[in-house]
């Protein structure tokens, strides 16, 4: 079964929204979890108005048949989440999603190509983008990511990943994402090194690492000047030591729930 959550702008009481129809029957003790067999059920649903959407939850991970899926319908889409789809290779309609605002990409190993050919289309269709979560460090090449120039939160949830760090390519990319505020790496159980470029990131206020526990140091160049706030989670006690140091009236440091200042 195909999983799905899903989220509705408010109507005025009149409309059919009001009266349950753009509902489609719940999973018994799952309220707002829509399970289908397939997308086209969803795309076929009586009086469901999908230019209502605001966010939409796809999960599955042995619907391994989705090739494509098609958004054209969700104008006011704000945030959409896609996990575990093999075989997705292409998302049909992008340019009906200017208002999309958060992004999240897990287990589509077919996207990152996809996203590498939209080239320079990237600020037209994705102009109001500010939060990315990603599973996959070869996202951060493509044309997809170098062309964001209203992110401001990047998430690397890298559980799945086992590159010990970014390649060169990766990290010069990331360098070029100036407009980020936020850095995450969360689960990062195979990572020993930090981006090298993290120090040249001209906007980074907050950076928060979470199970580095192969991370044993910071970056050679440190951190950014801008920088306000480090956070670190279930990391080495060599990391913790070096961070706890860092602690200062200008850069606010916690060390598992706890800040150090």
């Amino acid at each position: 079964m195909l999983q799905l959550i899903l989220s509705f702008e408010p109507k005025d009481e009149n409309s059919d929204h009001a009266n349950g129809g753009y509902l489609l029957p719940c999973s018994p003790g799952e309220p707002g979890i829509v399970q289908l067999e397939s997308l086209e059920k969803l795309q076929l649903c009586p009086r469901m108005n999908l230019n209502c959407l605001k966010k939409l939850i796809i999960s599955k991970f042995n619907f391994r048949d989705l090739e494509s899926l098609k958004l054209d319908s969700c104008t006011k889409l704000e945030e959409l989440t896609l996990h575990s789809f093999p075989s997705l290779t292409a998302l049909e309609g992008l340019q009906s999603l200017r208002g999309l605002r958060y992004l999240e990409v897990f287990g589509c190993p077919g996207l990152p190509p996809f996203l590498e050919r939209l080239s320079g289309q990237v600020s037209e269709l994705f102009p109001r983008l500010e939060r990315l979560r990603i599973g996959d460090y070869s996202f951060l090449t493509t044309s997809f990511c170098k062309h964001l120039t209203s992110l401001q939160r990047l998430e690397l949830h890298t559980w799945s990943n086992k590159a010990e760090g970014l390649t060169c390519e990766q990290d010069r990319a990331l360098h070029l994402v100036t407009s980020l505020q936020d850095l995450e790496f969360s689960w990062c159980r195979e990572l020993v090194d930090l981006p090298v470029c993290l120090h040249s990131l001209p906007s980074l206020k907050r950076l928060e690492i979470i199970c580095g526990q192969r991370i044993s140091r910071l970056p050679e160049k440190g951190l950014p000047p801008s920088l306000e706030e480090l956070e670190i989670r279930g990391c080495s006690e060599e990391l913790t030591s070096k961070c706890r140091m860092l602690a200062t009236s200008m850069l606010k440091v916690k060390i598992d729930g706890h800040y150090v200042n």
